[in-house]
């Protein structure tokens, strides 16, 4: 069964874009593979094995974590709440976004706190909550290897998700955990990310971007772009 995840993300044809998209060597709008950037100190098998599973995912920003529909609703049903709810949000600046490790992940994160940001995911966390269909056991599963906190727990239990309310941090994944890594190759990582993303264009949130899995470990894609009408 298919599933879909409401994300932050660029504009296609945008710098941010299509600097996102190139580092994790796939165009999540075309499904076309992109070569990644040269990394000296690292071979290309290396960059792209560190940036397995974001790559699979797409350069966004999660808002709702990836859900499945439940059985009275359909895709056509969720465009429909996708144009209600961005019909009445307003665009939210990303202030600065810089290349910051989050845990052991890198990522882009705004430089300062944003509640503005915070405020439209819970929104949509909240919006879509009636049409996410519950976590089966495998997700909940998945989600429990984590080594989630207490809170953490009744977060994943109230909304299917761990990381929301208070636990949200907005980012865009740049790599897989880098736990067990070399430090030297977690430094040269970083400090390209770093050179890689000196971007001026400013980062914007004007709309959701659904995205979709069709199947279990499928690539997901981004289907299409709803605007915010305020």
């Amino acid at each position: 069964m298919a599933r879909y995840a409401l994300y932050f993300a660029p504009e296609t044809g945008s710098q941010w874009w299509l600097a996102g998209s190139q580092w994790l060597g796939r165009d999540s709008a075309s499904s076309r593979a992109l070569a990644q950037p040269a990394i000296a100190g690292l071979s290309k098998e290396l960059v792209h094995h560190y940036t397995r599973d974001a790559r699979r995912y797409g350069f966004h920003a999660t808002l709702k974590a990836p859900f499945r529909l439940t059985q009275s609703h359909t895709l056509p049903a969720l465009e429909q709440a996708l144009l209600s709810f961005c019909s009445q949000q307003r665009p939210v600046i990303v202030p600065s976004p810089q290349v910051l490790w989050m845990g052991s992940f890198l990522s882009l994160r705004p430089n300062c706190e944003c509640p503005s940001l915070d405020a439209l995911a819970m929104r949509c966390v909240r919006h879509f909550a009636e049409l996410s269909a519950p976590l089966n056991h495998t997700e909940m599963a998945r989600h429990n290897s984590q080594a989630l906190s207490l809170r953490q727990q009744e977060l994943m239990q109230r909304w299917g998700y761990p990381y929301t309310e208070e636990e949200y941090r907005f980012h865009l994944t740049l790599s897989d955990a880098m736990t067990y890594c070399d430090d030297a190759h977690t430094n040269t990582l970083r400090d390209a990310a770093v050179k890689h993303f000196q971007i001026t264009e400013s980062m914007c949130i004007k709309g959701i971007a659904l995205f979709c899995e069709d199947e279990p470990g499928a690539d997901f894609r981004l289907l299409k772009h709803y605007h915010f009408g305020v």
